[in-house]
């Protein structure tokens, strides 16, 4: 048995065994990776528990351990729902302000999940009382959610970079992230306005809403410390790119890494007592983390066994230019489905990149995107945590029935717009 197909069985198998047994994926993709590489490929137990992605792991960590405080003390809600309130006497502008507010939530770091988890009933709630269609408000919730995530220093966009990475992009993996966070946000923007305009948007009311609290002093001293940390991550990044040849700004990038500074912010929210580690810890995703981490163990695993050169060969022998992105597309379109974005679809279809590349001359920034997105628009999926959570968002059984219906059918109009996309060229490698 070849290194695809015992890959490929893996796989399966552990998204089968997951979801028959409600347990998390990540730990069947672990068990695999023991058994393929004990018995198949004669490694050591300490070789193969070496392949867990440690610099992923402790990343994902550290980032969503800072944002637990924000997250555990309401700083985040808080914020949300004062935006929410101001704009209040808006009730056209409604929609794009809720758009924004899952795009900042998810933006900060706290990484889409958590938008969805703790947003999605919120907006859902104001959404009923202002009469915004449920289609649109779940529509706005996924495409600002995920436009956030994927910033390169959120959980979505540090995946991205991180995969890219470890195909051999090595020195590419930033400007792949922040790419592939260009084309989401261009193309998921221009989805939720021409939704905004079938859907009609402005026809909303007035949503009547108590004014929320004003900020805790601790809450205060959350915002500032997390000011202080995106200005730490955002701004030498953004030096770095405008002057590449400067090497103190290279240096001083490498440094405000979003592991090191969120680490310092840690620190910060400990030392002013913004909120409790172990409340904050409870806020880490862990699930998603060990998904992410797991399934990289057992490609990991597969690479060694020389998963990339077969596939490399099948990619020459039956793919060209032409119908390779259309053929990326379908398939992590399909396969989001049935697994995970982050933890499944990325880390396995981002295999094909470095092959395509090679045969078909397409940029590996493009290639990221179409690896990417697919996946990422299929949130409004009623099986998803925001489809999921915009249904429990709503009291009506009836209307919550008609909207999973709606639901269904909304991933499909996704994957069609999204090859209009690509034919028309708005995915596309930005600088």
């Amino acid at each position: 048995m070849n290194a695809a197909t015992l890959f490929l069985i893996s796989l399966i198998l552990s998204l089968v065994l997951g979801f028959t047994t409600k347990v998390n994926t990540g730990y069947y993709a672990m068990a695999f990776a023991f058994l393929n590489g004990v018995f198949i490929y004669d490694m050591a137990v300490k070789k193969i528990a070496a392949t867990w992605p440690i610099y992923m792991f402790l990343m994902l960590f550290i980032v969503t351990l800072f944002y637990g405080f924000a997250l555990s003390n309401g700083t985040l809600i808080k914020t949300a729902e004062k935006i929410i309130y101001k704009s209040r006497n808006y009730p056209a502008a409604l929609p794009f302000v809720l758009f924004f507010i899952c795009m900042l939530f998810a933006g900060t770091g706290a990484g889409a999940p958590a938008a969805f988890a703790f947003l999605s009933p919120l907006v859902m709630v104001v959404c009923v009382r202002s009469q915004i269609s449920r289609v649109l408000a779940t529509i706005l919730i996924f495409t600002g959610a995920t436009i956030g995530s994927q910033l390169p220093f959120s959980v979505g966009g540090i995946v991205v970079q991180q995969v890219a990475e470890n195909m051999g992009y090595a020195g590419q993996g930033l400007a792949i992230s922040i790419n592939v966070w260009m084309n989401c946000l261009v193309s998921m923007t221009l989805f939720f306005v021409v939704a905004y305009i079938l859907l009609k948007g402005w026809k909303t009311s007035v949503v009547q809403i108590e004014e929320p609290a004003p900020y805790s002093d601790l809450q205060k001293k959350n915002l500032w410390i997390i000011l202080f940390v995106m200005i730490f991550i955002i701004v030498p990044m953004l030096l770095k790119m405008c002057f590449p040849e400067v090497a103190f700004l290279t240096k001083l990038a490498s440094l405000c890494d979003v592991t090191v500074v969120s680490a310092v912010g840690i620190i910060l929210c400990l030392l002013f007592k913004v909120g409790k580690e172990v409340d904050a810890i409870y806020k880490v995703p862990f699930s998603i983390i060990i998904m992410i981490c797991s399934m990289g163990m057992l490609i990991n695993i597969a690479i060694n066994g020389g998963l990339v050169e077969l596939l490399s060969d099948w990619i020459t022998a039956n793919i060209n230019s032409t119908f390779a992105p259309y053929m990326l597309t379908l398939t992590a379109s399909i396969m989001s489905f049935f697994a995970a974005t982050l933890g499944v679809v990325i880390p396995t279809l981002s295999l094909l990149v470095p092959s395509l590349v090679a045969t078909t001359g397409l940029s590996p920034i493009l290639l990221f995107t179409l690896v990417s997105l697919p996946g990422l628009y299929t949130g409004c999926s009623p099986f998803s945590t925001c489809g999921a959570m915009a249904l429990a968002g709503l009291d009506d059984d009836k209307e919550r029935d008609k909207l999973f219906k709606k639901l269904l059918i909304l991933p499909i109009i996704c994957a069609i717009y999204m090859w209009i996309c690509l034919a028309l060229g708005i995915f596309r490698v930005w600088f």
